[in-house]
């Protein structure tokens, strides 16, 4: 029996993690990786432990086993004598990420059109990809970031495979998304947008085999965007 899952608009969502418990620390940590992808911290940024402490309301020893976390993430490395810094990810780091993200994110996009017919999946997904695909004059960087987020999250929540949610390396795609950000154009952001707009229209005639092709048709466009603004 499907499950249905409450529909839900939180100002900037994040893609999907790991259900369960998790230790004080890990929760740091996943706070940390969304704040990067918030763009509140930027790749060879310097993470004080005194500021971390006081902005997130735990001890110091409990934001030091985050950024250990973190560190064996890829997210930050620990330099002596200087603590944790944000780490940039190199050509050959983003070529990698990017051919999981597309293999990942291609079946999310098959199994979303799949479920689209369940329980509340089509209003929720419409609601989350309305105001990203609408063609806007205004296609600002800032909100289709933003209102990307969104879209993935419901993407993979109406995908509903929790060993899909447990593959995608959702914190280093934060990493790349905050480290990219400074290279993208208007044009790159609108061509996002025709992107996402290919997607969402398979997803909702439940066409599995074109959501997936245009999913990972985008990545591959990422690629294209991307890696020549890297070493």
């Amino acid at each position: 029996m499907p499950r249905s899952k409450p529909a839900t608009s939180p100002p900037l969502p994040t893609a999907p993690i790991a259900s369960g418990l998790r230790s004080t620390p890990e929760r740091i940590a996943e706070s940390i990786s969304k704040s990067l992808l918030k763009r509140e911290y930027s790749v060879g940024q310097r993470l004080i432990e005194a500021d971390l402490t006081e902005r997130l309301g735990v001890s110091r020893s409990t934001v030091r086993e985050a950024l250990k976390i973190l560190a064996s993430q890829g997210i930050v490395d620990i330099i002596p004598h200087r603590g944790a810094v944000v780490r940039g990810l190199t050509r050959l780091d983003a070529e990698c990420l990017l051919e999981v993200l597309e293999v990942l994110t291609g079946l999310a996009a098959r199994l979303a059109a799949q479920n689209i017919s369940q329980n509340d999946n089509k209003s929720r997904f419409v609601m989350a990809s309305k105001h990203l695909v609408v063609p806007n004059e205004h296609n600002q960087l800032e909100r289709v970031l933003d209102e990307r987020a969104w879209f993935y999250q419901v993407m993979f929540d109406i995908a509903d495979n929790e060993e899909l949610n447990r593959a995608v390396p959702t914190w280093r795609a934060h990493v790349f998304r905050n480290q990219f950000f400074r290279f993208l154009t208007r044009a790159d952001v609108n061509a996002m947008v025709k992107e996402y707009r290919n997607i969402s229209q398979a997803i909702l005639a439940g066409d599995g085999a074109k959501a997936e092709l245009y999913a990972r048709r985008h990545f591959q466009k990422t690629r294209e965007r991307a890696l020549p603004h890297l070493r």
